[in-house]
């Protein structure tokens, strides 16, 4: 296929004609991203055989295709735009401005805890919105209220006070600390890096990467049981004990003290994401539910706590079997299930006891938006009696 030229004959340039930009101006019209793509490829080929093109002549040939193809909205959208139309520009307090990109758009709804169905509905009537009324330039505090009335129509009032309460929150800067237990095989690190996504959170930590560190600096001598599984710890810890001490006890009982030791080198990392002002997940084995209310005590932030389960045994050997990178891992896992389980068991009925959320993490995206509506409840009682003056900032 030759190089094809279109020539803007009003401005005087010449410039290859470029399939991917194409792509982008039809989708910015309505059309989803295979038909926009097929629609490009399709006008290519059809001006194969030609060196050059002007403008003009291609903005026809595609409004022709969409008229004859598509709804009567996407051909005036794409009538709307100039060639090669420049991106919607965001800008915002201080001035900065970045392209609006649906993605990230969609992304922020997201973390409000909002449906699929619904966040895709109020991304595409946004994005029509500034696309027919031709702005090029919109303020994220217009933005913001475009969004609050367009999620009381679609949705409700309660749906779009949350939509502000996210956005105000996120614009003071409070840290928010997720912290997830939950024993291996739970879903802990993927849900983790699927939350991070969602609510723009860029660190999160492991505990496990934690006792990796501390497991350097203590030797084994000093503390064995740091150096064992959390299922295991409680056998080299108690050793001397163990004929006297129910295998239950001695799980429980290690499992404490090294959630314990490694909860130094949490709270360190806590006070620093805190000192830095920025956002953190911090999950792992040793996140237990005795550890949570220490944790909200001494951090200046937004604390959510989260115990994930798996409830059923066939699923959790099925997730221990499929989560470890070798299968001598993955078998190490198995031939400790009766003590993960009854580790679970232990860990939920804390949990319980002290009234922290837990989840059944059957499937990852339905437990993802379950704990972005633990978030955006728990920042919502900061905005007790506060919601009709944020509200009134925004209704016209």
């Amino acid at each position: 296929m030759s190089k094809l030229i279109v020539i803007d004959e009003t401005a005087d340039t010449r410039i290859p004609f470029l399939r991917g930009m194409l792509t982008k101006s039809l989708q910015r019209s309505g059309l989803e991203f295979v038909d926009a793509y097929r629609l490009a490829s399709e006008i290519r080929e059809d001006l194969d055989e030609l060196d050059t093109v002007t403008t003009g002549d291609l903005r026809q040939r595609i409004a022709d295709a969409l008229e004859e193809d598509y709804p009567d909205v996407v051909l005036r959208r794409y009538q709307k735009q100039t060639p090669y139309t420049e991106p919607i520009e965001v800008v915002d307090e201080s001035g900065q401005e970045q392209p609006f990109s649906r993605g990230t758009f969609s992304k922020r709804l997201m973390g409000c805890g909002m449906p699929m169905d619904l966040y895709g509905t109020v991304t595409r009537e946004i994005h029509d919105y500034l696309i027919d009324h031709q702005i090029r330039k919109v303020t994220t505090r217009e933005l913001i209220a475009l969004t609050y009335r367009s999620l009381r129509t679609n949705a409700t009032q309660r749906s779009a006070d949350q939509y502000l309460i996210w956005c105000d929150f996120n614009r003071k800067g409070t840290p928010l600390i997720i912290l997830i237990g939950g024993v291996p095989g739970s879903g802990k690190s993927t849900i983790a890096t699927e939350l991070a996504g969602r609510l723009s959170i860029v660190r999160t930590q492991s505990t496990d990467m934690l006792r990796e560190v501390m497991r350097a600096l203590i030797p084994k001598r000093v503390s064995p049981s740091l150096h064992e599984s959390s299922f295991n710890a409680g056998k080299v810890q108690y050793r001397s004990a163990m004929r006297k001490t129910k295998n239950l006890d001695l799980l429980i009982g290690g499992y404490q003290t090294q959630s314990d030791m490694v909860a130094v080198a949490c709270e360190s990392v806590l006070s620093r994401a805190v000192n830095e002002r920025v956002s953190l997940i911090l999950e792992g084995v040793h996140m237990r539910p005795g550890l949570f209310k220490r944790f909200d005590k001494t951090v200046d932030a937004v604390v959510v706590p989260v115990i994930l389960a798996v409830l059923q045994q066939k699923r959790l050997k099925e997730n221990l079997r499929g989560r470890a990178g070798e299968k001598r891992a993955a078998k190490r896992y198995l031939d400790h299930f009766d003590e993960i389980w009854q580790l679970q068991t232990a860990i939920l009925s804390d949990a319980d006891a002290a009234d922290i959320e837990i989840v059944d993490a059957v499937d990852i995206d339905e437990s993802v938006t379950e704990i972005c509506k633990m978030v955006t409840d728990t920042i919502a009682v900061r905005y007790k009696g506060k919601i009709k003056a944020l509200r009134s900032q925004y209704e016209v």
